[in-house]
């Protein structure tokens, strides 16, 4: 496992490579201190984090979003968009950046790894900030969220979702993020063209789907084992109120599942809650994991 530097752009963010578990992740980094890792979701890539790499690396911390296996820049293979392999992609990613934990901050898919990676790897998980996004066993019991889990039901059938709702991947694109945002002026043409031009790429667009086509089979068995299991680090739940995708008893639920909890939920703000309403959430970010830091430097 390796990483390597290979490009700065305007914005200050160094662009780098990571080699682990058999794939080439993309990343940006900022700053220098505790590591902290920014998972997004779907159809996202590093670019959804874009309000808060800056003030989090200012504010002390070692910042890398990385582009998801599958997304954007990093590599595309046909297998391994099981959970267990995602979380194992975030741990080999944790040691390529020279750390031995980290942590993790998850919206959407990339929540749902989050989630699971401090059950899977507890040693390696500092603290958790979970955005909008459910455990991976809730995808099962989907009278609770229909009819807004259509979508994740149509995914299931190889090339149907690429054929029937991505014939024109700009307008689906807009259309994804003004579904379940409260607020849609956060994303402009650009934001839009940006996430749109990432899943055009070859193999981009259906290595996002296996991610949805692996929560039934093997995800649910694959998770039986520890489904009982507790998340222990220090967490923080972060919620968009008016969210439709994955609503409030969803984080009630997660809930349930942690020892050492924080919430904060954000009015007028949907599923996008880092994007609708980026000063909020960064602030309430930064004052878990200042807060957090200090009370561990302390012990």
């Amino acid at each position: 496992m390796s990483a390597e530097h290979t490009a700065v752009d305007p914005a200050g963010w160094t662009h780098g490579h990571a080699t682990t578990n058999g794939v080439r992740l993309h990343y940006v980094e900022q700053g220098e201190g505790p590591l902290v890792l920014l998972l997004h979701g779907f159809p996202e890539h590093w670019y959804s984090w874009r309000f808060q790499i800056a003030p989090l690396a200012d504010a002390g911390f070692r910042v890398v979003a990385p582009d998801l296996r599958g997304y954007n820049l990093s590599d595309k293979p046909r297998g391994g968009y099981d959970i267990k392999n995602l979380t194992k992609d975030v741990r080999g990613l944790i040691r390529a950046l020279g750390e031995t934990s980290a942590t993790v901050v998850g919206h959407d898919w990339g929540g749902v790894i989050a989630l699971q990676f401090p059950i899977d790897y507890p040693a390696a998980c500092d603290r958790l900030i979970v955005m909008n996004a459910p455990l991976i066993r809730s995808w099962y019991w989907g009278r609770r969220n229909y009819p807004n889990n259509t979508y994740a039901l149509l995914m299931q059938v190889p090339g149907l979702a690429e054929r029937r709702g991505w014939g024109d991947i700009d307008q689906t694109t807009r259309n994804i993020f003004s579904g379940v945002a409260a607020n849609n002026d956060a994303f402009t043409d650009e934001d839009i063209a940006i996430f749109a031009e990432a899943l055009k790429q070859p193999k981009a667009l259906s290595s996002a789907m296996k991610y949805y086509r692996s929560i039934y089979w093997p995800d649910w068995f694959l998770t039986w084992a520890d489904r009982h299991e507790r998340i222990e680090c220090p967490t923080q739940f972060i919620w968009g109120r008016e969210d439709r995708a994955v609503r409030l008893p969803f984080m009630e639920e997660a809930a349930e599942r942690v020892d050492d909890l924080r919430t904060v939920v954000i009015d007028d703000a949907g599923h996008w809650v880092q994007q609708e309403k980026p000063e909020e959430v960064t602030a309430a970010m930064l004052d878990f994991l200042v807060t957090e830091a200090a009370e561990t430097s302390a012990q």
